[in-house]
């Protein structure tokens, strides 16, 4: 994997990558959102695993860990977030891929929805030594939103070969 630093046109003229391009990761050769994915999906799941800690043992930090870790995922959510929008922004209107896209889309805002909620619920509380039980609900019902979606988005990869080596672009 090299950066290539200038677009290379097929008419061999050499230009600047547009932000467009860049946001997608057109200069890695890979594509951005795929890779960008991962760590708000993980931290989720980490805050769910850590509030349940907190009920079931001795360990008193693990809910101001599980609050942080949301807000964490916020962060990765908005790239995450701005790199689909643009590849969702380019998709043919209509198409397979674009009604996909769309599900995929609803339901992950869905999940940071309610995510959102759950961490408005919880920050004033983020100190105490046992989660209470709604963030625990919350984070479950997430969870389980962040992964459907999720599955919205690899069906787009790995059943429509989405920005997958040469495969299409819709």
């Amino acid at each position: 994997m090299g950066i290539r630093f200038r677009n290379q046109l097929p008419t061999g003229e050499a230009k600047p990558w547009t932000l467009r391009q860049i946001i997608q990761g057109r200069p890695f050769n890979r594509p951005t959102h795929p890779m960008l994915v991962h760590f708000p999906i993980a931290f989720y799941f980490g805050a769910l695993g850590l509030d349940v800690l907190s009920r079931l043992g001795h360990f008193a930090s693990a809910p101001l860990a599980a609050s942080w870790l949301i807000l964490g995922a916020f962060a990765g959510t908005a790239l995450a977030a701005t790199t689909g929008l643009v590849d969702w922004s380019f998709m043919r209107p209509k198409s397979k891929i674009r009604r996909t896209a769309n599900w995929h889309l609803a339901i992950q805002l869905t999940a940071g929805a309610l995510f959102v909620l759950n961490f408005a619920i919880r920050w004033g509380n983020r100190h105490v030594a046992r989660s209470r039980p709604l963030w625990i609900v919350l984070d479950l019902i997430g969870v389980l939103v962040v992964s459907i979606g999720a599955d919205f988005g690899g069906q787009m990869v790995y059943l429509m070969g989405y920005r997958v080596g040469g495969g299409s672009q819709a």
